[in-house]
C-alpha cells in the first residue's frame, strides 16, 4: 500500500479545481482539465482527505481549507522567482483584481511560451498551472489569490485573504 504523507503541489491544484466546480467532478474530468494522470488525482484526493482538507465523502472542509491556504501554504510552497519573461499574469497582476493597486512595472507572471504579458517570473506551484488556468478563469483567480498570499506585500496579502475567504465561504455544498 502506498504511504500518503504530506501535501504535494498537485494536491493544491486538485483542491482548487474542486472549489471552482459547480458540482461533482469525476476524477477523469479533473485529470484532463489539470493535465494530471487519473492515478495522481486519486492520490491527491486521498492526501487531501488524510490532511483534513476534504471529508471522507469528498466534501470540502471550508474552515480547514481557509486556514491552510491563508496560513500554511506559503511555508510549504514558498514563492520562487525567476527572470523577467513572457507569461500569464498572476497574483496582484491579474486584471480581475482591480482592488489591488500596483505599478505597471511590478508585474508577476507564470512563465508560459504563449503568454502575452511580460513580467517578473513567479514559478507556479505546479507545471500545468498556466495551461489549466487558461481553460478555467475561476481556477486562474484562485491560483492568483494564493500567489498573492505567497508572494505579496502585507497589504496585498490581507486583501487576498479577505477575497479568498469570501470565495470559499460562498460555496454552497462545502462543509464548515
Amino acid at each position: 500500500m502506498r504511504e500518503l504523507s504530506g501535501i504535494k503541489p498537485q494536491d493544491i491544484l486538485v483542491l482548487l479545481k474542486i472549489l471552482t466546480s459547480k458540482g461533482f467532478l469525476k476524477q477523469i474530468d479533473i485529470a484532463k482539465s489539470l493535465e494530471l494522470s487519473q492515478a495522481e488525482v486519486s492520490h491527491a484526493l486521498s492526501r487531501l482527505k488524510v490532511s483534513n482538507l476534504l471529508s471522507q465523502d469528498g466534501a470540502i472542509l471550508k474552515a480547514n481549507v481557509i486556514e491552510f491556504l491563508t496560513h500554511g501554504l506559503k511555508y510549504i510552497f514558498p514563492p520562487t522567482f525567476g527572470p523577467v519573461t513572457n507569461g500569464i499574469p498572476t497574483g496582484h497582476s491579474l486584471s480581475a483584481f482591480d482592488f489591488v493597486r500596483h505599478k505597471d512595472s511590478d508585474v508577476f507572471v507564470w512563465p508560459f511560451a504563449e503568454g502575452k504579458v511580460r513580467g517578473q517570473a513567479l514559478l507556479p506551484i505546479y507545471d500545468s498551472v498556466p495551461s489549466a488556468s487558461l481553460a478555467d478563469q475561476k481556477l486562474h483567480e484562485l491560483l492568483a489569490l494564493i500567489d498573492m498570499i505567497r508572494a505579496g506585500r502585507a497589504r496585498e496579502v490581507g486583501m487576498a485573504i479577505k477575497e479568498l475567504k469570501e470565495r470559499i465561504s460562498e460555496r454552497k455544498y462545502a462543509r464548515s
